[in-house]
């Protein structure tokens, strides 16, 4: 599996929101704004059932995730790879995103029932800048 160098990890670890690219039903990609961070060599970020990029990754469980250095835009991380969905029926992995962001379950403006953890196992990293 690829890993992301220490040159670019702190774009996942410094609470920059990022975009997620998923295939939709029509085939045609669906890219999102989304909170993600660093869990080792993986990606994860917390997902609403009722929301589409969830209902894309159940049926096509492959993504992109873009991360743009907001100092420097053409320092940018592409990690593609295969997805891994749980459960977070106690929501502890979105307590452990949120506070990367600066905020909790009590000031988190989505709905926290029904969430999910999604995995991005890395295939693919590109890394520019």
């Amino acid at each position: 599996m690829p890993a992301i160098s220490p040159s670019h990890r702190d774009l996942l670890e410094s609470g920059n929101t990022v975009s997620l690219a998923t295939v939709g039903a029509d085939g045609l990609p669906q890219v999102t704004a989304i909170w993600a961070i660093l869990d080792g060599d993986h990606v994860r970020t917390s997902l609403h059932r009722s929301r589409q990029k969830y209902r894309n990754l159940v049926a096509r469980p492959q993504a992109s995730l873009f991360a743009i250095d907001p100092g420097n835009p053409f320092r940018t991380l592409e990690v593609r790879g295969t997805v891994e969905i749980t459960e977070d029926t106690g929501l502890e992995f979105l307590q452990r995103l949120l506070a990367v962001y600066g905020t909790d379950l009590e000031h988190f403006q989505a709905p926290v029932d029904d969430r999910v953890v999604v995995t991005i196992n890395p295939v693919r990293v590109v890394e520019l800048g």
